[in-house]
């Protein structure tokens, strides 16, 4: 019979907003007044008392530290200015030479700290959360040994500070627009504080790629290009029209404690800094990456960077879930993976009298079908919502037969808004709020149903929501004593992992048994996270173009040229990140068969995934250890 985990949660979770959605910008940001020695404390002498609340109070103060180097992390995260620093709303982080430092200093303290706690004594999620932190530490001690790129406290991240994808250029603007609250008169000041920051952020930036480029350290010619494209569209605007200026002016409307007057007056300091300030801030840092252009070449792997690019491949691989397989070692995976999932789709399309033309093209055709897709219409999304529905509530009916423990909070469908859809992804999840009083919510965009063939809704709701992200997600944010610190932490090989696991879980609870041409859109969506094993290491290890990996990943999962291009120059500048899909799909399968085989009749699927879901995202090192202890009690039990 299954159980649940109530919904109550610690005011130690309560401070946590969300899993971590800001990247520490080199995570060394501006400091608050507190310096570091003030949050130390004295670990040792409280292990006298209670190791594991020692430990965990020590992870508390390690995430307030790296909170005040970072503003812009705890206004994402909305934590309290007890934790953060007094009016950290109003400042930036630092992004040069000092903030690197400050961050090495950081990673260095908290290895050390660690290290003063005997694993042994600690118990529960103070357990698991020392191995967490000692993988997260060790990995940012590794990655601290490179010098370009920025620094870290925990984790690899990417070698290149600013690219089409990432850097202050695109955080900045997004977390004013989105995340910077504007709920009193000090929190509009402090938005026009942020503001006046822009031109200090951008030179430091400016700065620390300068210093990259002397390293022989740039990113493709094709990143900085698309940064600079950015750049260009952020800035057309006039300034009274840029959205800095009218998301201030649109949220001030609800704010009842302004006259129109001071809405007015607000409005104008605004457009006045994105003319004076954020404008010419970003011709600047536009003018620099142009004249870096030349440098960059375009070649795309990080290869290119020399033997420190290949060492550093090697980590970014490390730290999304390899372990110590190779370059080498993740291409073969990959290709063998395809070759399978391959033989698998072409036998479904034979059963279909689809035997001509590559899997790729005969996956086309049974989209192309007749009533493969919803009318474009008002009642025919209502449908697809329906269907969805119908779906999530069908596999929570065979849940307590695969899973020991249920999320107490239920999971919505929702159509994401039309106002958001042309910008937004296809299909997201959004977990449920840390109080239990907001469900989780499954996302899908609607603009054009004919993007949703119907042989492609199940795969997505299985991942996105039921048994997928929601049941980790949901799971995670009920645990009562979570530390902080782990809700700031994101291991996509642990959650992309499960989530493609799931996928194939759901076929073995039936969901397709009668559904050959949904199982078909299974397999096509694993097969595109097997085709990035190729692509990735085809990039960084194998010296592949760009162009070189856009055609093999066009012809292998029949996507779009337009849309794989993007993925591809995705890659090329997260080295390893889209390899932890399928990585931590493998290592999850991986420790089943191990737990089966060990256990034989003892083995219980429901006990299993408990192990897998119940303490939280973790690495994937971490959750190899769990498991295993797991294994052995059973053993001798």
């Amino acid at each position: 019979m299954a159980h649940r985990i109530a919904p109550t949660v610690s005011k130690r979770a309560l401070l946590a907003a969300a899993v971590l959605s800001f990247a520490l910008a080199g995570c060394g940001e501006r400091s608050a007044e507190q310096p570091a020695q003030a949050a130390r404390g004295a670990p040792a002498s409280a292990q006298q008392a209670d190791p594991s609340t020692a430990f965990l109070e020590m992870a508390d103060r390690h995430a307030a530290l790296v909170l005040r180097e970072s503003p812009e992390f705890a206004t994402s995260l909305g934590v309290s200015e007890e934790i953060a620093g007094e009016g950290y709303n109003a400042r930036l982080g630092d992004y040069g030479f000092e903030a690197n430092q400050r961050a090495r200093a950081l990673n260095e303290q908290f290895l050390q700290e660690l290290k003063s706690f005997d694993r042994a004594g600690l118990k529960g999620t103070a357990a698991v959360t020392y191995d967490v932190l000692k993988n997260a530490y060790e990995l940012g001690a590794r990655r601290n040994q490179f010098d370009f790129g920025g620094a870290t406290v925990w984790g690899a991240g990417s070698p290149y500070i600013v690219t089409q994808l990432s850097g202050p250029h695109l955080l900045l603007p997004r977390l004013l627009q989105t995340q910077h609250p504007i709920d009193s008169k000090e929190n509009v000041e402090a938005y026009l504080s942020r503001l006046g920051e822009f031109g200090r952020v951008f030179d430091e930036v400016i700065e620390t790629i300068g210093a990259d480029a002397a390293l022989g350290v740039v990113p493709p010619a094709f990143a900085l290009e698309g940064a600079v494209r950015s750049i260009r569209e952020l800035t057309k605007p006039a300034p009274a029209l840029n959205p800095l200026t009218t998301a201030l002016a649109d949220k001030m409307e609800a704010l009842n404690a302004l006259t129109d007057e001071e809405r007015a007056r607000y409005r104008a300091r605004a457009e006045e800094l994105v003319e004076t300030v954020v404008y010419p801030a970003y011709a600047r840092l536009a003018a620099a990456l142009e004249a870096l252009v030349p440098q960059a070449g375009s070649d795309a792997g990080v290869w290119r960077l020399g033997e420190e690019g290949e060492a550093f491949y090697q980590l970014a691989l490390a730290s999304y879930g390899a372990g110590t397989m190779t370059g080498e070692d993740v291409h073969q995976l990959g290709l063998a993976e395809v070759a399978r999932i391959t033989a698998e789709m072409d036998a479904i399309l034979r059963a279909q009298g689809l035997a001509e033309g590559t899997v790729a093209e005969r996956f086309r055709q049974i989209a192309a079908r007749p009533g493969m897709v919803y009318p474009n219409t008002d009642a025919g999304r209502e449908t697809l919502l329906n269907e969805l529905r119908a779906q999530v509530n069908a596999i929570m009916a065979l849940a307590p037969e695969w899973f020991a423990t249920i999320p107490p909070q239920p999971v919505e469908v929702r159509r994401i808004p039309i106002y958001e859809q042309d910008s937004a992804p296809g299909g997201y999840y959004t977990g449920p709020s840390l109080d239990g009083t907001r469900p989780g919510i499954y996302w899908i965009n609607l603009k054009d149903t004919a993007d949703w063939p119907k042989h492609t809704l199940k795969t997505l709701t299985y991942h996105e929501a039921v048994p997928g992200h929601h049941f980790q997600i949901a799971l995670q944010r009920s645990i009562s004593d979570m530390p902080l610190i782990r809700n700031m932490m994101g291991f996509s090989e642990y959650t992309e992992g499960w989530a493609l696991y799931a996928e194939q879980l759901a076929a073995e609870m039936g969901m397709y048994a009668d559904d050959p041409v949904g199982d078909l859109g299974r397999l096509q969506s694993e097969l595109f996270r097997a085709a990035r094993l190729v692509v990735d290491s085809g990039l960084h290890h194998k010296r592949w173009t760009r162009e070189e990996a856009i055609d093999y990943m066009v012809e292998t999962t029949g996507e779009t040229r337009a849309s794989v291009t993007r993925e591809i120059e995705r890659y090329a500048v997260w080295p390893g990140q889209a390899c932890s899909y399928k990585l931590g799909m493998i290592r999850i399968n991986a420790l089943r068969q191990e737990a089966e085989t060990a256990l034989g009749e003892k083995f219980d699927i429901r006990a299993f995934h408990d192990q897998v879901l119940v303490a939280g995202s973790t690495p994937l090192p971490v959750l190899e250890r769990r498991v295993r202890a797991w294994i052995a009690a059973q053993r001798q039990g």
